[in-house]
C-alpha cells in the first residue's frame, strides 16, 4: 500500500520548486546584465550602429566619457540616451551622463556650452564638442580624440600677419588657444626662409598679410594645393597681400570695396560692421544659425570662367541692406552713400571656399600641360583641396572672436580644412518605399464610405438620440 505525501511534504516540495524557479530569474538577469543582447527589428535600424562605428567603439583602448547637456524632458534628449546606449552596448569604454545646463551652471560654463543639445566628448587626454547629435558626429568626434598622429596648423609670417602670440586687441592668440582644444598643434610658418610647406600641415592659413607675398612662396602655395592641401585666406579691404592673381587662378576675384551694412546699426554696431545672417550649403555651414559679425570686410566674388577642376561655394553672405563701396576709404569724415552705377547691392559675398581637384601625383589639372612628344605619365586617383578666402581677418581676432558666431564659424572652417570634419561618412538604411496603389473600385469605396456614408451615419446617430429623448420627456 502506497503512502501518500503529507502536507508538509508537499509544502515543501512547492517551496523549493518556487525557491529553484526564482534562483533561475535571478541567475538569468544576472548572465543577461552582464551579457546583454539586443535585437533591432526596427526597418530603420533605428536602434543599431554601422559596422564602422562598431569596429571604432570596440577597438578603445581608454575610456571616453561624454556629456550630454540637454534640457530635462527634453524628448530629443531621450533619442540621444537611445543612440548613446547603443555605443555602450558595444563597448565598455565608453560612458554617457546626461546634465541639465539649467541646474548645472557651473558645468555649461566651464565645457562653454551656447545651446541645448550639445555633447561634450572626452578621453584620450583629449575634448570635442559636437552639437549635431548624430551617428556620423558621434564616431568623427571618437576617431579624433583616438588619433594618435598629431596635425599642424600654420600660420603664416614674415609679411605683418596676425600674431598667433599677440594677447592684444588684433592679436590672434584667443584664436590659437582654441584650434589647440581641437586637436591640433599651431606653429609660425616663413616661407621667405624655407619656400616649401612642411609634411605634417593639415591647414596653412595666410591672416591679412600687410606686404606682398614674393613669387616663390606663391609657387610653394600652389604645390602645396596641387599635393592636396587646404589653405585659407583672411584679406582686409585695399590690401590684397599681392594675392590677386593667385586666387584669380582658382576662380575667385578680389574687388577694391568695402561692405557698408544699414543692417548693423540695429544691433548698436557700426556700418562698416556687416552682418552675416546667410550661408551657403556647406559642411563648414551645415545647421548654422547663428549671425557673424565681420568689421570693415571687402566682397571675394566666385568668378565666372574658372577652371573645370574647381568648384566654388558662396560661404556667408551680408544682408540685403549691405552694398560693396568702392568709393570709400578709411579716414574720410563724409558716411558712405550707395552708388547704383558702380556699387553693388547687397548680399554681398564675404567668404568664398574652392574645392580644387588634383592628381594624387601631385599635379592638378593646369598643371598638366606637357608637350606631346614627351610621355605623359597614368593619372592616379583623384584628390581635392581646400581654398577658403575670407573679405575679413578682424572676425577671428581677439577683439571679436567670442562675438556671436564668430568662434563657431572660424572653427568649423578650421576642422573641415584641416580635415578633420569627415573622417567617415555613415549612411543610415533607406527603407524600401511601400507606396499605397489603390484601384477604382477601392478608391470609390473609400471616397462614399469616408466622405458620405460616415457622416450620414453620425447624422442619423443624432437624430435618433434627438428623438428618444423628446419621447421621454
Amino acid at each position: 500500500m502506497t503512502k501518500k505525501p503529507t502536507r508538509i511534504a508537499l509544502l515543501s516540495n512547492t517551496a523549493l520548486a518556487f525557491i529553484a524557479f526564482i534562483g533561475i530569474l535571478v541567475l538569468l538577469a544576472i548572465i543577461g546584465q552582464r551579457h546583454p543582447m539586443r535585437l533591432d527589428l526596427t526597418e530603420r535600424k533605428r536602434y543599431s550602429i554601422s559596422e564602422q562605428s562598431q569596429k571604432i567603439a570596440k577597438s578603445l583602448k581608454d575610456t571616453i566619457q561624454i556629456k550630454a547637456f540637454y534640457q530635462e524632458g527634453d524628448l530629443k534628449g531621450d533619442q540621444t540616451r537611445d543612440l548613446l546606449e547603443t555605443y555602450l552596448y558595444h563597448s565598455k569604454k565608453i560612458n554617457y551622463q546626461f546634465i541639465d545646463p539649467d541646474r548645472e551652471p557651473s558645468l555649461a560654463k566651464h565645457y562653454q556650452i551656447r545651446t541645448y543639445g550639445t555633447l561634450v566628448l572626452e578621453g584620450f587626454g583629449k575634448t570635442q564638442t559636437i552639437t549635431t547629435v548624430d551617428e556620423e558626429s558621434i564616431t568623427n568626434a571618437i576617431l579624433k580624440l583616438s588619433q594618435e598622429q598629431e596635425r599642424v596648423v600654420y600660420f603664416l609670417t614674415g609679411h605683418g600677419e596676425r600674431d598667433i602670440s599677440d594677447f592684444e586687441k588684433d592679436g590672434y592668440s584667443t584664436a590659437k588657444g582654441t584650434i589647440q582644444k581641437e586637436n591640433f598643434r599651431v606653429n609660425t610658418l616663413n616661407l621667405m626662409a624655407e619656400p616649401r610647406i612642411p609634411e605634417d600641415a593639415a591647414l596653412v592659413v595666410v591672416a591679412n598679410p600687410e606686404k606682398p607675398l614674393l613669387a616663390n612662396e606663391l609657387e610653394a602655395l600652389q604645390q602645396y594645393l596641387d599635393q592636396g592641401g587646404s589653405v585659407m585666406v583672411m584679406l582686409e579691404p585695399f590690401s590684397d597681400g599681392g594675392l590677386q592673381e593667385f586666387l584669380k587662378s582658382y576662380g575667385i576675384t578680389l574687388t577694391s570695396d568695402i561692405v557698408v551694412d544699414n543692417m548693423s546699426r540695429v544691433f548698436g554696431a557700426n556700418y562698416l560692421i556687416p552682418v552675416v545672417t546667410q550661408y551657403g550649403f556647406h559642411k563648414i555651414t551645415d545647421g548654422f544659425n547663428i549671425a557673424s559679425f565681420l568689421p570693415t570686410a571687402r566682397s571675394v566674388v566666385p568668378a565666372g570662367d574658372s577652371p573645370d577642376s574647381v568648384s566654388l561655394t558662396e560661404l556667408a553672405l551680408t544682408s540685403e541692406y549691405s552694398w560693396a563701396d568702392t568709393h570709400y576709404r578709411f579716414g574720410q569724415s563724409e558716411p558712405p552713400n550707395f552708388d547704383e552705377s558702380e556699387d553693388k547691392k547687397g548680399p554681398v559675398t564675404v567668404a568664398v571656399i574652392a574645392a580644387i581637384s588634383t592628381d594624387s601625383n601631385g599635379g592638378d589639372q593646369k598643371s598638366d600641360q606637357q608637350s606631346s612628344s614627351e610621355p605623359k605619365e597614368t593619372p592616379g586617383p583623384r584628390g581635392q583641396a581646400q581654398l577658403a578666402v575670407f573679405g575679413d581677418s578682424d572676425f577671428a581676432s581677439n577683439g571679436y572672436f567670442n562675438l556671436q558666431g564668430n568662434a563657431d564659424f572660424f572653427l568649423n572652417s578650421i576642422n573641415f580644412l584641416g580635415q578633420q570634419e569627415n573622417l567617415i561618412s555613415i549612411e543610415r538604411p533607406k527603407p524600401p518605399a511601400t507606396p499605397l496603389i489603390l484601384s477604382r473600385s477601392q478608391s470609390q469605396l473609400l471616397f462614399w464610405v469616408g466622405m458620405l456614408l460616415m457622416p450620414a451615419v453620425v447624422l442619423a446617430s443624432g437624430l435618433a438620440v434627438y428623438r428618444l429623448r423628446r419621447r421621454h420627456r
